[in-house]
């Protein structure tokens, strides 16, 4: 979702004044679950009587030790009453079901992390990535948030979901991985079978099978076989099959800690192979030697590509 949500969105949001097409894309962030587990416990609340300046002092007090943030002037808002105590609620157990409830991990530039869910799953957490998920609930249901790239290992039992910002995956025991950035999410099925929800489409994937589904129709969905028995970058080595150029040169970027320029390339021509993960050198020169692109350093961290 390209929409920031802030204040102003969230008051839409309780006042049903959000576009059918903004519902829609709120609905499909990883953020979406937590709003509205947040209304279903505050929508028990009756009117509140209490004193404002104790509460303010309290909420003031908790988020600046445990976040760190400044004082700042706060925006004030023309709210009717059901509108402005709906929105105290949300934002006060948004900071205290978060701080208490969720668990986040994520990956630098070039590092990866292997983790243990509370029921034995794994997950193996690829460069520039994250996953995010309530512990506490964890029996009840096994959901994650993810973005960028994870392979997981699931444990049998009740179904396990991964949620990004495309689309869902939903499992009750298998092997695969997800790729997923803002514009499509990518599916392989290792092991067992896999379920994609991605708007209005829904895929089954078998062993063997992979899926990428573009968010804004820029490309046509794509489904082909693999013969890998798990993901190759596992392996220090990132491929890809026939995709747009730019997410290649932003793998490359999350890899490597890098900035890469382009704009001389046409970013929308396709690439299918592979680059390393152990030298720079070599995964550029793979990368753009074949489609005729020249590399030029101008500085340790900053590439330039130029045409040939």
């Amino acid at each position: 979702m390209n929409k920031r949500i802030d204040n102003d969105f969230l008051t839409k949001w309780l006042n049903n004044q959000l576009t059918k097409n903004e519902l829609e894309d709120f609905k499909k962030t990883s953020d979406y679950a937590l709003y509205e587990k947040i209304m279903d416990v505050s929508s028990q609340f009756e009117e509140p009587i209490f004193e404002k300046e104790k509460v303010f002092k309290r909420i003031k007090a908790k988020t600046t030790t445990s976040l760190g943030v400044e004082k700042r002037k706060s925006k004030v808002f023309k709210l009717n009453w059901l509108s402005t105590v709906a929105a105290a609620v949300l934002i006060i157990f948004s900071i205290f079901y978060f701080l208490d409830n969720s668990t986040n991990y994520e990956t630098k530039f070039g590092e990866r992390l292997a983790l243990v869910l509370p029921d034995s799953s794994e997950v193996l957490l690829n460069s520039k990535s994250s996953i995010n998920f309530y512990e506490k609930d964890w029996n009840k249901s096994r959901e994650l948030f993810l973005v960028g790239e994870a392979f997981f290992k699931v444990k049998h039992g009740k179904t396990f979901k991964v949620t990004t910002d495309v689309g869902e995956v939903k499992v009750l025991g298998t092997q695969f991985n997800v790729k997923s950035n803002q514009e499509y999410i990518e599916v392989h099925c290792f092991e067992g079978k896999v379920k994609v929800n991605s708007g209005e489409s829904t895929h089954i994937l078998t062993k063997g099978k992979a899926l990428r589904y573009f968010k804004y129709g820029t490309d046509e969905d794509q489904k082909w076989d693999i013969e890998q028995q798990e993901p190759t970058w596992k392996n220090g080595e990132t491929s890809f099959k026939s995709i747009a150029l730019k997410h290649v040169v932003s793998s490359l970027e999350n890899q490597y800690g890098i900035s890469i320029k382009t704009s001389d390339i046409d970013l929308k021509q396709k690439f299918t192979g592979s680059y390393t993960h152990n030298n720079l050198k070599v995964a550029l020169k793979t990368v753009f030697e074949p489609m005729k692109i020249g590399v030029i350093f101008t500085d340790a961290k900053i590439v330039t590509l130029v045409k040939k």
